[in-house]
């Protein structure tokens, strides 16, 4: 077998670095989306540069994603029957309908994120945001709408790997509980975690952030807990071998212990410390996802 830093070659799998990358960035997406939407929501202070980061950067994320996910498609320009075949007991097709509304709520979102604060603009761009500004009561239902759709999105990508059941470790159940996949609850959590670091990177420079910054740091704390369970719960031949290295250096000492111990530190010895630690989050939740699609497939 042929080993590139701890993953096999992409020929011995069915499922490989693009797809992985996908539930990566489809968590990202979800996660951002959900920082910005629920601040925007509940948030008194709304900082702008925080739902300016995370408005933005669910659209490219989920669009960048679906990109990598055609493209590993064996004909990738037939992408499109995806969506006119409508199939309720496909995981995949369920799925590409709730990414389809979350795209679009997610663009949309952005989008009056943008129109709102574009005060500067002069000529047919300041006549755009003015025609925009009747559709800015939408603002706060879109991001309420959004959010459930961005839930949806992250909870998918673990529902797609559960669907199959030949698998042990990606069809293991929640605490036993016949009809939730661990994994969506995984990967649920590392999405936001995930998503909610990139936001902070982006709006780094920002004031008001401490909130966010311990809020991140209950998430790789249950991060770390569910990946205990998992470890508990599952064959450990998974975390073992050829991806021993990936799960335990870049699941869970660069994106889970590190972080929380320099999080920790920061909250009271350096507040501006931000890129470090979050960049290290965003690679951890990066290497969880290639260690999931690919241990999968090898035992």
């Amino acid at each position: 077998m042929d080993i590139f830093w701890g993953i096999p070659s992409e020929e011995h799998i069915a499922w490989g670095g693009m797809i992985a990358l996908y539930l990566f960035l489809a968590g990202i997406a979800g996660g951002g989306f959900l920082t910005a939407s629920l601040t925007d929501l509940f948030s008194k202070e709304r900082p702008t540069k925080l739902i300016k980061t995370g408005a933005y950067i669910a659209p490219v994320a989920i669009i960048f994603g679906l990109g990598l996910l055609v493209l590993d498609l064996s004909k990738p320009f037939f992408f499109w029957k995806l969506l006119i075949n409508i199939n309720t007991n496909s995981v995949m097709s369920i799925g590409t309908y709730i990414i389809s509304v979350f795209v679009s709520l997610a663009f949309v979102y952005a989008y009056l994120v943008w129109a709102e604060s574009a005060t500067t603009l002069t000529g047919i761009w300041a006549k755009l945001v003015q025609f925009s500004s009747r559709f800015f009561v939408l603002r706060k239902p879109v991001a309420l709408l959004g959010a459930i759709f961005a839930i949806c999105t992250t909870t998918y990508t673990g529902f797609l790997l559960s669907a199959i059941t030949t698998n042990t470790l990606w069809s293991v159940p929640f605490l036993g509980l016949v009809g939730v996949p661990f994994l969506a609850v995984l990967f649920l959590v590392s999405g936001v975690s995930t998503g909610l670091a990139a936001t902070l990177l982006g709006a780094a420079k920002s004031d008001g952030l401490k909130i966010y910054k311990k809020l991140d740091i209950a998430f790789i704390v249950m991060e770390m807990i569910l990946l205990a369970l998992l470890y508990l719960t599952v064959n450990p031949i998974y975390f073992n071998g050829s991806m021993a290295t990936l799960f335990w250096i870049g699941v869970v000492g660069i994106g889970l212990v590190l972080p929380l111990v320099l999080s920790v530190y920061g909250l009271y010895k350096h507040s501006k410390w931000v890129a470090p630690v979050y960049g290290m989050v965003i690679v951890g939740g990066l290497c969880l996802r290639y260690f999931i699609v690919y241990s999968g497939q090898l035992f």
